[in-house]
């Protein structure tokens, strides 16, 4: 599905070639897969995925504002649902790399994870619907090929992290993924947007999400 020629999202992607695989083949994703990332990086960005949780709550508040069909509205509440429900299951999921409760709590936004999410917040409250989701596609999209590629690789199952690898290649996630996908090419059908527009905000919030990986290394 991540290869659909005649979706947006594959569109966007094969024409952001040098970002998309900066983002997705990133150093910290192959440390990953092979297990040779830290447990400091890990954690690190463990703590930083709490806070981009609830901005990501945030982000998707403003996308229910800004909808223009209950459908749309409904989707957006769904998804905060759904991450609100993530946000308890990171905090537990913590908890086996010996990171507490409150040490997440206590942890403070460093500058890569405020600039992805003040970015589409910033497209969120000033472009379309579709910009938005265009913006967040390299996390909600990108994870689910991300944690499908990794998850056909030989071995994959003895990292350390192959607990993380299995979440975003899990049947759900890829559900959660495929929908995406989908809802890109309904509202591209809907707000008829110029492409390059959606490629300038794409190429951009795939070269933030690259930097999220790097602060944590």
């Amino acid at each position: 599905m991540y290869n659909n020629k005649n979706t947006l999202f594959f569109k966007l992607k094969s024409k952001s070639i040098k970002e998309w695989n900066s983002y997705i083949n990133h150093n910290f994703v192959k440390k990953l897969s092979d297990g040779s990332l830290s447990d400091k990086s890990f954690k690190d960005y463990l703590l930083q995925d709490y806070i981009f949780l609830q901005r990501f709550m945030k982000i998707l508040s403003v996308a229910a504002f800004r909808s223009k069909t209950i459908d749309d509205m409904h989707r957006s509440i769904d998804f905060i649902i759904g991450i609100k429900h993530e946000i308890k299951l990171h905090i537990n999921y913590c908890k086996r790399f010996n990171l507490s409760r409150n040490t997440v709590l206590r942890t403070k936004e460093k500058k890569a994870n405020q600039n992805y999410t003040n970015y589409v917040m910033t497209v969120g409250l000033n472009k379309s619907l579709l910009e938005l989701f265009i913006a967040l596609s390299p996390c909600i999209i990108g994870y689910g090929e991300i944690g499908y590629n990794l998850s056909r690789k030989k071995n994959w199952k003895k990292s350390k992290y192959s607990s993380w690898i299995k979440m975003y290649a899990s049947k759900e996630y890829q559900s959660l993924a495929k929908s995406n996908i989908r809802y890109l090419d309904q509202l591209n059908e809907r707000e008829k947007i110029g492409f390059n527009t959606m490629l300038k905000v794409f190429k951009k919030a795939s070269v933030l999400e690259s930097e999220f990986w790097q602060m944590s290394l």
